[in-house]
């Protein structure tokens, strides 16, 4: 198996997923620029509170993934109200550790890809 491919990112956010029983967003894999492959699996959020496009993915800097979260850009503001603002700072709160659990698996599948290489 690939470290990270379509099917190996939906297994991770799934596991993610299933650790935890208060998300409360949508959360898709997809094909990263729509091509299968190793590089793939780009992952999609739905904030509650805000219509923004949001999604994870692995970009490569200085030769290792980095799992970063890419907001686009908004046409219009949105106003929240104190409820609001604590529903967008949970659904932020969740990207955050969603990201963070990636990398984590990503680091460790590349460490125990190059332990299994041959010398």
């Amino acid at each position: 198996m690939p470290y990270r491919d379509q099917a190996t990112v939906n297994m991770w956010v799934h596991d993610f997923l299933t650790a935890r029983d208060d998300v409360a967003t949508d959360v898709s894999v997809l094909e990263k620029d729509f091509t299968a492959g190793p590089d793939s699996g780009m992952v999609v959020v739905s904030l509650r509170n805000a219509s923004t496009m949001t999604y994870v993915q692995a970009i490569v800097r200085d030769g290792m993934p980095r799992w970063l979260v890419t907001f686009e850009a908004r046409n219009e503001s949105f106003d929240l109200d104190a409820a609001g603002v604590a529903r967008l700072a949970h659904d932020l709160s969740t990207l955050a550790q969603m990201c963070d659990y990636l990398q984590e698996r990503t680091d460790a599948a590349l460490a125990a890809k190059a332990a299994a290489a041959p010398v």
